[in-house]
Order: C-alpha cells, then sequence, then structure tokens
C-alpha cells in the first residue's frame, strides 16, 4: 500500500497546485493543512497571524498535522514552516512519504511578487525577506525529505508525473 504523500517546501514553490495534480493522479483525496486551519478557525491565514501571532497559528498547525498523519490515501499539502516543528515531521512521516518541492528564491519571487495574502512577507522587500526564510528553512526541508524534487523548470502537470513515477519505483 502507497503511504500519503507529504507535500514540503517554501510558500509559493507549488504545493497545493502539484498537490492536486498529484492526488488525481493517485486517486487519493487532497488535504491542504492551510486550508483546514482557515476553516476550523473560520479566519484566513492571514487573520489568524494578525489576530494572535505566529505562535497560535503554529498550535493550530501541530493539532491539524496531527489529525491529518492519521488518515490514508492522502495527498497533504503543508504550510512552508511546517518542519520548524519536529512533531510535525514525526506525525506526518508515521503514514506519509516525505517530498520537498524546493525553488530557488527566484523563482519563488515570480510565484508570490503579486501575492499580498503572505503575513510572513508581508510590509517587507518581498525578495530578501523570501532570501532570509529560505536560508533559515533550507536546511530543514532536506534533512525531513524522503525525496527532493526540483520545480523551477517544469509544469506542475509534469511534476506529478515524475514525482508519481518515482514513489512507484521506490
Amino acid at each position: 500500500m502507497i503511504k500519503n504523500i507529504v507535500l514540503i517546501g517554501f510558500m509559493g514553490c507549488g504545493k497545493s497546485t502539484i498537490g492536486k495534480e498529484l492526488a488525481k493522479n493517485f486517486n487519493f483525496n487532497f488535504i491542504d493543512t492551510d486550508c483546514v486551519i482557515q476553516e476550523e478557525e473560520n479566519k484566513s491565514i492571514e487573520e489568524i497571524f494578525n489576530i494572535f501571532g505566529e505562535s497560535y497559528f503554529r498550535e493550530l498547525e501541530k493539532k491539524v498535522c496531527a489529525q491529518v498523519s492519521n488518515m490514508k490515501n492522502c495527498v497533504i499539502s503543508t504550510g512552508g514552516g511546517v518542519i520548524k516543528n519536529i512533531e510535525n515531521i514525526n506525525n506526518l512521516k508515521k503514514n506519509g512519504i516525505i517530498i520537498y518541492l524546493k525553488a530557488t528564491p527566484e523563482k519563488i519571487y515570480q510565484n508570490l511578487k503579486y501575492d499580498d495574502k503572505r503575513p510572513l512577507l508581508k510590509n517587507k522587500d518581498k525578495f530578501k525577506a523570501i532570501c532570509t526564510l529560505l536560508k533559515e528553512r533550507e536546511e530543514l526541508y532536506n534533512k525531513y525529505a524522503d525525496i527532493v524534487f526540483d520545480i523551477n523548470d517544469s509544469s506542475p502537470f509534469i511534476l506529478a508525473k515524475n514525482i508519481k513515477n518515482t514513489i512507484l519505483t521506490r
């Protein structure tokens, strides 16, 4: 039986887009942990950050990761900072294979330059903030990933096919 497929990576690297395509390819359910948090709180991620702060959001994220890690036949798209808590990774690895979708700061910036809904990039030099956060997180993404995929030069459709082939031939 194939485990859950858990997508980690920086915001704007295509986890949701690629994840939905992967879910179709495997006939799995698609779960976006940020969407689950927003539904449970009845607030956007931006509102949660503004009202309660990042540490509150990270607690919600931890709870949701524990919940979804018990599900089966899922592609799980996680928030970019999910790797900051080892408990999240341990839960997600129990029943999942962790795929790191790796992107350059330039690619991430291209994907996010018009996005004003990312609390950690708001009111900052976006490119500089992306570089700083990515530098802080890159080691953890690589450390926890079972498989790393460079997403810079491929379409989500091709990436989903390549990820599927890699998982099936492991």
